[in-house]
């Protein structure tokens, strides 16, 4: 690592314009109270509007601010491993454009980052989202902690620092379909946790879609788990055991009562189930193998077009 970077910044941005202005002007006023030398890395993941010309006018001005362009839209995720993979100072971190996570939580994150520890979560005590959004991340995360690992947070975090011997582990991982709170959360480092309230979205606009948010659900639990695939076996199993009393009772009453007009309404039920689980099954799978060949092709993960103010 660096000797003269005591700290890396990543900030992921997507298509939002001059707003990075105001977030440049938000991190500087909390980063020039301290007597740290830093660096701030933007990656713009394939932006198709104007946020680049805007970047490269913030790091004309300071040599600090160091760009990354992506060729196209990898997701805020992989951004951020592309961010990290240039840092060079003596711990990171990243921080959303957005300024939801308050920039006071880069230093309160790293007073907390010491031998003991290595990574540091910045954990939502609340936040100001919809209804909706409140209740489907609290279930996401409960599934998490469930079947991944307890060490994820109840209410999940946005935010966090890492060290350096976190980041040179973080950049030998070559998956693409993963998740960066679940790998750090099964890393095996150590882990600290500070508290915040996340504020109410003042700038831009989410860029999380459904279909982007579905990604990461299926990407979390088929990349750190085989629950899913244990699921499909053992209901497998379950139904194979119906299945077969079920029939043992057919043939039963057949001998006994010669009766085997059960209706169309059960076998219907019966197949419907049976096809259900079925294509359930097959789809778990598909997910598997789908991951595999993505894996096994070993395209790169981004491509990156431009660099400034980065060696």
């Amino acid at each position: 690592m660096n000797d003269q970077i005591d700290i890396s910044i990543v900030v992921p941005v997507y298509n939002e314009g001059p707003i990075v202005h105001n977030s440049y002007d938000i991190i500087m006023k909390e980063l020039i109270q301290h007597a740290e030398k830093f660096e701030i890395i933007f990656v713009d993941d394939g932006s198709v509007d104007d946020t680049f010309a805007h970047l490269e006018i913030l790091a004309l001005k300071d040599n600090r601010i160091k760009l990354i362009k992506l060729s196209s839209n990898c997701g805020s995720h992989m951004a951020i491993r592309a961010g990290l993979s240039y840092a060079v100072g003596r711990c990171a971190c990243f921080i959303a454009c957005d300024m939801q996570e308050p920039p006071y939580l880069i230093y309160k994150m790293k007073a907390e980052l010491s031998e003991n520890y290595n990574i540091v979560w910045a954990v939502r005590n609340s936040r100001k989202d919809s209804v909706m959004t409140i209740i489907f991340a609290k279930l996401f995360y409960w599934m998490a902690r469930k079947v991944v690992t307890h060490n994820i947070p109840p209410s999940g975090a946005s935010m966090f620092m890492i060290s350096d011997k976190v980041l040179t582990a973080l950049n030998q991982y070559e998956e693409r379909n993963l998740t960066l709170e679940g790998l750090f959360a099964t890393m095996g480092f150590k882990s600290a946790y500070i508290y915040y309230e996340r504020k109410k979205r003042i700038m831009g606009n989410s860029k999380w879609t459904l279909s982007k948010k579905l990604k990461l659900f299926i990407d979390f639990f088929i990349a750190y788990s085989n629950i899913p695939i244990r699921f499909v076996s053992l209901m497998g199993i379950f139904f194979s055991i119906i299945g077969f009393f079920w029939s043992s009772y057919i043939i039963f009453r057949a001998i006994i009562s010669r009766d085997l007009a059960l209706g169309w309404p059960a076998l219907i039920s019966i197949l419907l189930v049976g096809f259900g689980v079925t294509n359930i099954s097959l789809g778990v799978i598909a997910e598997y193998l789908w991951r595999t060949l993505d894996e096994a092709r070993k395209r790169p993960k981004y491509i990156i077009e431009k660099l400034i103010n980065i060696e």
